[in-house]
């Protein structure tokens, strides 16, 4: 015995399942963890926040430990693309159906580019870079 669907059905359970995979990350996308930027300013850290990299899509996080007596204080610098929706577009070839229906976009979580910590003084501080950030600063540019 043969079962033959019709195209109009394949494509329709194509659709609820598409539907139904979305749906489910669109639930699941807030109870996913995302990647932690770095450290945070309080009472021994300051940071600073700005736009960076291509169009600015990018953030870049600095944040200074306290000074120690030589005048010296720990830099961690971090690179990440902040956590946004996307888009949805979906497209499929009117020539060949049966290769179903593709969409991208939605939830895009944190991502971290780079993070680094080093040592600075007054003197060595990068052209781009701000000076010492006080505990409790929070900068964002």
């Amino acid at each position: 015995m043969t079962i033959t669907t019709s195209h109009r059905l394949r494509l329709l359970a194509g659709g609820v399942v598409l539907s139904a995979a979305s749906a489910l990350i669109a639930m699941g996308a807030p109870a996913v963890g995302h990647a932690d930027p770095g450290p945070v300013a309080g009472p021994t850290m300051g940071c600073e926040v700005i736009h960076w990299g291509f169009l600015g899509n990018d953030r870049r996080k600095v944040c200074d430990g306290p000074k120690q007596s030589d005048g010296t204080w720990q830099r961690t610098r971090t690179v990440f693309t902040p956590e946004r929706d996307t888009p949805v577009s979906c497209s499929s070839n009117p020539y060949h159906p049966e290769n179903g229906t593709f969409c991208y976009g939605g939830y895009r979580p944190e991502a971290i580019q780079t993070q680094e910590t080093y040592p600075v003084a007054p003197a060595t501080v990068l052209p781009d870079e701000p000076g010492w950030l006080p505990p409790y600063t929070y900068n964002v540019l």
